[in-house]
């Protein structure tokens, strides 16, 4: 989507909201950086805002153009009290496949290698993209739910 239709976009959405209630000043909305999720715009919301989006701060391992203190938007792929297969280049949520792993990125380089079999534990989820090769937790393991700063709402 090129950066004129972006931008008229997000005027058109932003008078929509106004119209049925939200301030301006209430309203900030994030393009992500990669295709990990589907969409091209989301509006943040309070992280305890029913949406099927979260975003939470990266602290884990640096990898590539992933380091600590980024900002990911991910879907909550298991959440905390579900059972959770990470093995065999595949992600089992409670019996229903969820993800694939892969061994290598589209460099042919390795990557991060992550194994998990059992409960999530409390205040924890497994985060996912959308995107097949998406780098979520199939890479780095479960996120911790107090990293979550906003839920989001994906706008197209």
């Amino acid at each position: 989507m090129n950066k004129k239709v972006l931008n008229i976009s997000i005027v058109v959405v932003s008078m929509v909201a106004i119209f049925v209630g939200l301030k301006a000043s209430d309203m900030k909305f994030v393009i992500p950086e990669s295709e990990s999720v589907n969409g091209s715009l989301f509006l943040l919301q309070d992280k305890d805002a029913a949406n099927d989006y979260v975003v939470f701060e990266y602290n884990k391992i640096d990898y590539k153009n992933y380091h600590r203190g980024k900002l990911f938007i991910k879907k909550i792929g298991c959440d905390s009290g579900q059972h959770l297969l990470v093995q065999d280049y595949k992600v089992v949520c409670d019996g229903r496949a969820i993800a694939t792993i892969f061994q290598k990125n589209n460099e042919g380089q390795l990557m991060p290698n992550y194994s998990y079999d059992g409960i999530i534990p409390n205040n924890q989820f497994f985060a996912l993209g959308e995107h097949l090769k998406s780098f979520d937790s199939r890479y780095f393991g479960l996120v911790d739910k107090k990293q979550i700063s906003k839920s989001a709402r994906r706008i197209f």
